[in-house]
């Protein structure tokens, strides 16, 4: 588009609604902020200076010749100044609260700014604990590989010394339930044993007896030591064949308590017996024996014999 005054291109501006001349915003003497608050109707109304003039000029007679058309002045009519003057007045109206968000945006943004200064400090300090934790995960390593061949070195030297310990007492012999008396003969007790079981030992090859204390029976345990161990496996093996006997069978009259020939075990290995007992039972175990102090297991007759001697041999069971 063309200006009718300034003869110059523009792309936006405003159309006089009488002369229906081009005008840009410099000739117009109106700003563009004006000429858009005016609305659709007063736009298609609104005139150029040189129209306006002419609509409010005094009847004069028209000379003969027509005059050229003289430049606008610039002269802005007392309506769209005062239209200007409203519409900047209600601008101006919003200000305030204007001016409020803005110290409100402030006040978060340095809110904002604060929060995320703390927590680039808070995620630095957490770099640094981060590096030095990583700089110490070697020496961990390291540390826990020597604790894991530590413990198991312990482990193997726990089972060695319970091995050793089982095998000073394999020739020995330990019979619960005989009651305690005063001035009591405990060789005269094994042989009333034997007696009871069928079974002969030659007092040369038994080394001591002796009574030791129980942590679960009232009555102390008798250790007999033999001199030779495979007599010491026989008169367990008669003692077992017997099955049953109590007190009152080795002379303690109307007692009735029963009588256990048993391998002499640790203590360690009672308890690995008793544990052996109870999972054998849960997963249907049939044959549960000691023989030359050892914990044996078998399933059922066709399966294999199984020699127990730490836990960990007690999860192999299937």
């Amino acid at each position: 588009m063309h200006c009718a005054l300034c003869n110059t291109d523009f792309n936006d501006g405003v159309k006089c609604g009488s002369c229906k001349k081009q005008l840009c915003f410099g000739c117009s003497n109106i700003t563009e902020a004006g000429y858009r608050n005016l609305g659709a109707d007063r736009r298609a109304a609104w005139r150029c200076s040189y129209c306006r003039n002419l609509l409010y000029a005094p009847s004069t007679p028209t000379p003969t010749t027509s005059p050229p058309i003289p430049a606008i002045d610039g002269g802005a009519s007392i309506d769209m100044v005062l239209q200007e003057i409203r519409d900047l007045k209600l601008q101006l109206h919003c200000l305030p609260a204007l001016i409020d968000d803005v110290k409100s945006i402030r006040r978060e943004i340095q809110e904002l700014k604060s929060s995320c200064e703390f927590n680039s400090e808070k995620i630095i300090n957490c770099e640094s604990r981060i590096t030095d934790l990583e700089s110490k995960i070697p020496k961990l390593e390291q540390i826990k590989i020597t604790v894991d061949s530590t413990l198991s070195e312990i482990s193997t030297l726990k089972k060695e010394l319970a091995a050793k310990e089982q095998w000073s007492r394999l020739n020995n012999v330990e019979i619960k339930g005989v009651p305690l008396k005063r001035d009591e003969n405990l060789f005269s007790i094994v042989e009333n044993i034997c007696t009871q079981v069928g079974y002969t030992i030659p007092k040369h090859q038994i080394n001591y007896i002796a009574r030791v204390p129980t942590h679960f029976g009232k009555d102390k345990s008798i250790i007999v030591n033999f001199i030779n161990r495979y007599i010491k496996e026989e008169f367990v093996a008669a003692a077992r064949a017997k099955k049953f006997m109590t007190a009152k069978d080795i002379g303690f009259v109307g007692n009735e308590q029963r009588l256990y020939v048993n391998d002499h075990l640790t203590p360690y290995s009672k308890t690995l017996l008793t544990k052996t007992k109870a999972i054998c039972k849960d997963k249907a175990y049939q044959y549960v024996w000691v023989k030359y102090c050892k914990i044996h297991v078998r399933k059922n007759d066709t399966t294999r014999v199984m020699i127990i001697t730490s836990d960990s041999d007690l999860n192999k069971l299937a």
